[in-house]
């Protein structure tokens, strides 16, 4: 039987045929419609650069002051995409319904890519099982006295930290501005490698690691390949592993390169270090000499891995993807946060006063303790933290997927053209954004100094106290969404703490 051969007119023709019902389809009339919104300048990717780019802070405060609480942006070709802060409709979506709301496979294919794997690139199911294997490794009573017992070595890296910026101030000569952000990143780097793995990265060794100068471009790579990221899961389905890889190879794009470089480098230290602590654990040898000293994250998960059995068994897999992941969130968020502390104490010299004060008091009072676990209760301190986390949320907005017609409650009725409404009909397929920077400055939750920082606020108050009565909040910490809620809400939330207090 000959082959039916059509001209190649005629494959454009029913390609372009394919594309303008796709984007029909795409832009066809919702309820989401009648929702206030901006208008998409940007034919092809809608508002995705105005939240995504380098002022996307003020775009996402231009529009909540303009249009309300809960709007409509557009996305990709058209599609429509509900942004809000309100309480109810983040509540429902990430913990009352959160079975009805995945994460956008854009993002985790890009990092089960980059990673290849860990929680943030697991569909639900797999999330689920995995969250449920590593939730104990992560329990506070059982992770508190191995971080508590690593103090010393926090203590260190903050002196090598303090001294590299030391050491450029006394370069400089008059006033100098120091960028702090490479310090603390390498200074985060090193606690998540000695605490996290059993690592030494040895940023402040002066010696050039390869390895970390990788995963340091990473978080940039991410904002340049932002928009591109609702193209993902189609581009993913084409050919095998191996011809994606290729085509990978030859993209034109330092971006990409320097992503294919970051996981080369990445899978290569981690099996290295699961090989060599494997090889530890085997021998039955003592690790108190080793970077962590045994009681790294990592460790305790392996040795929870030998004696839990098989049914709670995590792969080799699996566990590189667990490592990478956790390197990579966990030194960004604490070198975020370590960063813009330093930036508001330099801004509010009381605040430096009263916080050196504190601390002054604890030494003193406290010349031999080597754990330091009363430090990480300082009520001051602690105000700072939580503070700055509440300002400066290391994930600026949380994206979810609607997998069924469901409605979204609201605590903040909005204005449409037929009234006002007080619920949402959200159809299958629907894009949820959620911001966490302005649900954490809302006014209505944390009162009219929202967006002042005021540590005081903390201070001898329990956190229903601090937020405004009546609000459904959602938030593992402190009624934040800084690090998210629900199922997905992050698992090593209490370890950055820790780490950036």
């Amino acid at each position: 039987m000959s082959s039916v051969q059509l001209p190649p007119s005629t494959l454009w023709l029913a390609l372009g045929g394919l594309a303008v019902v796709t984007i029909q389809w795409l832009r066809r009339p919702t309820v989401l419609a009648k929702l206030p919104g901006p208008p998409a300048g940007d034919w092809l990717f809608g508002h995705i650069k105005d939240i995504r780019g380098d002022s996307g802070l003020e775009f996402q405060k231009q529009v909540f002051s303009t249009y309300g609480p809960t709007v409509s942006l557009k996305g990709t070709l058209g599609s429509e995409i509900v942004f809000t802060l309100d309480p109810a409709a983040i509540h429902t979506v990430q913990t009352k319904e959160k079975d009805k709301f995945h994460r956008p496979k854009g993002p985790a294919v890009l990092i089960r890519s980059i990673f290849g794997g860990g929680l943030l690139a697991l569909s639900p199911d797999e999330h689920r099982v995995q969250r449920k294997l590593l939730n104990p490794v992560f329990n506070m009573k059982y992770l508190r006295e191995p971080i508590l017992s690593q103090m010393p070595i926090f203590m260190d890296i903050a002196t090598e930290a303090t001294k590299a910026i030391k050491k450029e101030l006394a370069s400089s000569k008059g006033g100098k501005k120091v960028d702090v952000f490479p310090w603390a990143t390498a200074a985060a780097l090193d606690l998540v490698g000695k605490a996290g793995l059993g690592f030494a990265f040895n940023s402040f060794s002066g010696e050039r690691n390869e390895y970390s100068t990788a995963i340091k471009g990473v978080t940039q790579s991410f904002g340049n390949i932002g928009p591109f990221l609702m193209l993902l899961p189609y581009v993913h389905r084409i050919g095998t592993p191996a011809f994606r890889q290729w085509v990978l190879s030859i993209i034109p794009s330092t971006t990409i390169q320097k992503l294919r470089h970051a996981v080369k480098l990445q899978n290569e230290q981690a099996e290295e270090v699961l090989r060599a602590r494997q090889a530890l654990l085997s021998a039955g040898n003592d690790l108190s000499s080793v970077a962590g000293r045994g009681r790294d994250i990592m460790t305790l998960l392996m040795k929870a891995n030998e004696s839990e059995g098989s049914d709670s068994y995590i792969d080799r897999e699996s566990m590189i993807g667990h490592m990478n992941v956790f390197i990579f969130a966990g030194h960004e968020t604490t070198s975020t946060a370590v960063s813009r502390i330093l930036e508001v104490l330099a801004q509010h010299p009381d605040v430096q006063v009263r916080l050196r004060e504190e601390l002054r008091q604890y030494f003193e009072a406290n010349p031999n303790d080597t754990h330091h676990d009363a430090l990480l209760e300082l009520p001051y301190l602690d105000g700072i933290v939580r503070e700055a986390l509440r300002l400066y949320p290391p994930v600026a907005i949380i994206g979810r997927t609607c997998q069924e017609d469901t409605v979204l409650p609201l605590d903040y009725p909005v204005d449409t053209p037929a009234g006002k409404i007080t619920s949402l009909p959200v159809k299958k397929g629907a894009r949820i954004l959620m911001s966490s920077v302005y649900f954490n400055r809302n006014k209505a939750i944390w009162g009219e100094q929202a967006e002042e920082f005021m540590p005081e606020r903390w201070i001898g108050h329990k956190v229903d106290e601090v937020t405004q009565a009546g609000s459904r909040i959602p938030g593992v910490y402190s009624s934040m969404m800084t690090f998210g809620s629900g199922s997905y809400a992050c698992i090593g939330f209490k370890f950055a703490v820790m780490e950036i207090s």
